[in-house]
């Protein structure tokens, strides 16, 4: 919301929530904010309560929105962080892909109030797209496109390739193709732990030569001279990462954007965004049969084992066990219709966990 108001962007913008009072005083900050800039633009205001389905579609129907923007979860993904050091690092060790189920809840009540509003909103999910958005997409819920991840890493992996090619950020240009965990893991450690990846990069429009550009050099750097503050505080990355993405969704200009479940993918991919629709902007050297599999690979070290095509999430052994050890709760798989109840027992035995490590038990 501050990156929109600050753009100046001519964009009617209708915030959805529950707590409406509370929403406005967030929306007169971006108001604020954005004014101190120059700019102002009216943002209106409606009640919202995902889990109501056919409230929500009359909503969509009176309001005829052009691109739906999903930014819910029943766990978002720093809730964890906030358990003592070493209660986080036991559950951790499972990846994020175990609170899926959490993440899939609301913006799976969002898709069938889209349906039932017969809306031809382009809908855009923040929760979880690396998987959400593929399970969804076996019951023909799946979301257009996602936001954040991948996308978090590219401003990072560009400056640093500008440095080894002696340039400005300006002239460089890439291509990555990951899953979650190496957007997350890599600008961390500077490397992906074996994870499998595709990076093309362009200097002034023309591919540099993989010989040319170690890569090992290069995601040192993106986690050593180019580190930044992650964590709530580093929120901002993955805000501008949503700015732009709506924007291009809103000019359609043929921009390419690097976004988390396209088209009811698994895992994040370049994607064009055009007149004619989303397209998965693919270098020369690779199809996307191979993407689609490096991220089906990747996958598997954040926990994921598999999204089956009928909207299974398998987790991996690892995972699962360390849900069974460490939350006590046992789960190898569910099918997207279970995914209420399932986020309804992880999140009970993620209480438990919480209180019994002196954490806090509420999700968000």
């Amino acid at each position: 919301m501050d990156f929109l108001l600050q753009s100046g962007a001519a964009l009617s913008l209708t915030v959805g929530a529950r707590n409406v009072d509370k929403a406005l005083q967030r929306v007169n900050l971006a108001r604020y904010t954005a004014l101190n800039l120059g700019q102002s633009r009216p943002v209106d205001i409606v009640p919202i309560d995902l889990m109501n389905i056919d409230a929500t579609a009359d909503a969509i129907a009176r309001l005829k929105p052009d691109i739906i923007f999903n930014a819910t979860t029943l766990h978002s993904w720093w809730v964890i962080t906030k358990l003592p050091v070493e209660a986080f690092k036991r559950l951790d060790a499972a990846r994020g892909g175990i609170w899926t189920p959490m993440h899939q809840v609301l913006i799976r009540r969002l898709m069938k109030a889209v349906r039932l509003a017969n809306s031809q909103a382009t809908v855009v999910n923040a929760s979880y797209p690396d998987v959400v958005n593929a399970s969804l997409a076996a019951e023909g819920l799946a979301p257009a496109i996602g936001i954040g991840n991948i996308a978090n890493a590219v401003p990072g992996i560009r400056l640093a390739a500008a440095d080894l090619l002696g340039l400005g950020p300006g002239a460089i240009e890439i291509r990555f193709f990951a899953q979650h965990y190496v957007s997350y893991r890599m600008p961390s450690t500077g490397g992906t732990d074996g994870a499998p990846y595709h990076l093309t990069v362009y200097a002034n429009g023309l591919e540099v030569p993989r010989a040319e550009i170690d890569h090992d050099t290069l995601f040192s750097l993106v986690a050593g001279r180019y580190r930044r503050v992650k964590g709530l505080a580093g929120q901002s990355v993955t805000a501008s990462s949503a700015t732009a993405m709506l924007l291009a969704l809103a000019k359609r200009s043929g921009q390419v954007v690097h976004a988390p479940g396209p088209l009811g993918l698994v895992g994040g991919y370049p994607v064009c965004i055009s007149p004619m629709g989303l397209l998965v902007d693919l270098p020369a050297k690779l199809t996307l049969d191979e993407a689609i599999d490096i991220n089906r690979q990747c996958q598997r070290f954040d926990g994921i084992e598999s999204v089956d095509d009928d909207g299974t999430v398998r987790f991996t052994e690892h995972a699962a066990g360390v849900m069974r050890e460490v939350l006590g709760y046992e789960l190898d798989a569910y099918q997207p219709e279970e995914c209420e109840a399932r986020a309804e027992e992880l999140a009970a035995h993620f209480a438990q966990y919480s209180r019994a490590n002196g954490g806090h038990s509420q999700a968000a």
